[in-house]
């Protein structure tokens, strides 16, 4: 890649900001990839003080950086993933809720995503996961600036098999290829492999333009309710349900992570594991933990707004032996600064 401009959005405003960064860089990386999981909350991750193993993560924290005072937009998926892919408060936006099936409004296409902002610099732009902001075909991944995405246009609970919500709230959950419905009804069943398909996706897209510029955003749909975890996880690791989730979900980054080094480009990627609000506190145990901060998603006290972020760009940071805690958030990244 010598002599061709390279995108990054520098030290992250991004986020659920892993996105929004106020300046940005070129020339310092030729890959970027970004992770976002909805509230795996602060306490939820290994680095962070959770009673569970997750490796890989950590060892993103380890060599790279670990944000310890790191704040999304909203404490609201779809709010807060606006920021995240646009750098702009949600509320400049309009958007102050969580996206519904057929829903009329989304992220207006005339908004500035990082999608959008990287393939000016020639860079491929792939997703997989959960989107959230619109299912109408106007606001879908393809018509803000990605290449390509395969999962759920919004939350995995709006579906009829929601154990709250009356008969008939919800319609079938579709899966997306593109902006091509090619699955009407994703099943309980096919819900267990959605954490695993993700990140296979991931390697795959990696595996096509590691010789390019690329940016990949992985948006899985867990541990947002109804949790499911393929078989192969189920009891691993002794903290029930939800922390079988999260395992599987660092299994998934270090998937990717190993791709990346196959590929021969993990040392110019920046590499960012972030969530989009705290834990949902009115479901126990599916909940998650947001460790001493007070409260969850749907508030704003710390714990519905302050999550676990942490980044790795491969030696061009150094070990994190020192973590940053200063304020650093979706909308605000010019405030962000990394520990020496």
């Amino acid at each position: 890649m010598q002599g061709r401009d390279r995108a990054a959005w520098f030290i992250f405003g991004l986020a659920c900001s892993a996105w929004s960064i106020g300046q940005i860089i070129w020339d310092v990386f030729e890959l970027y990839l970004g992770v976002v999981t909805p509230f795996p909350s602060y306490a939820d991750v290994g680095c962070f003080g959770a009673p569970y193993a997750t490796p890989n993560i950590d060892r993103l924290a380890k060599e790279g950086r670990r944000f310890t005072n790191f704040h999304v937009s909203s404490a609201v998926c779809s709010a807060s993933r606006a920021a995240l892919m646009t750098g702009c408060y949600h509320n400049r936006l309009g958007i102050h809720g969580a996206f519904g099936p057929k829903s009329a409004a989304g992220l207006h296409p005339d908004e500035t995503t990082l999608a959008e902002l990287v393939k000016q610099k020639g860079y491929a732009a792939g997703m997989s996961g959960k989107w959230h902001l619109g299912d109408a075909p106007e606001f879908l991944p393809l018509k803000q600036g990605f290449d390509e995405w395969y999962g759920l246009p919004y939350s995995n609970d709006m579906w009829p098999h929601h154990p709250e919500a009356p008969k008939g709230t919800y319609p079938k959950l579709p899966m997306y290829q593109d902006d091509k419905v090619v699955d009407v009804e994703v099943t309980p069943e096919e819900q267990k492999q959605l954490t695993t398909d993700y990140a296979e996706r991931a390697v795959a897209f990696i595996e096509r333009n590691k010789d390019r510029p690329f940016f990949f955003y992985l948006a899985n749909s867990m541990p947002h309710v109804p949790l499911y975890v393929s078989d192969r996880f189920e009891g691993k690791s002794g903290a029930g349900l939800y922390g079988d989730v999260i395992q599987e979900i660092d299994w998934g980054v270090g998937r990717v992570m190993e791709a990346l080094e196959k590929a021969g480009v993990a040392e110019n990627t920046l590499v960012i594991f972030t969530s989009d609000n705290g834990p949902w506190l009115s479901y126990g145990e599916h909940s998650g933990s947001a460790g001493a901060l007070r409260e969850g998603k749907g508030t704003s006290w710390e714990g519905g707004t302050r999550v676990p972020t942490r980044d790795a760009t491969w030696k061009w940071l150094g070990p994190s032996a020192i973590a940053s805690t200063s304020m650093c958030s979706a909308s605000r990244p010019q405030t962000c600064t990394v520990s020496p």
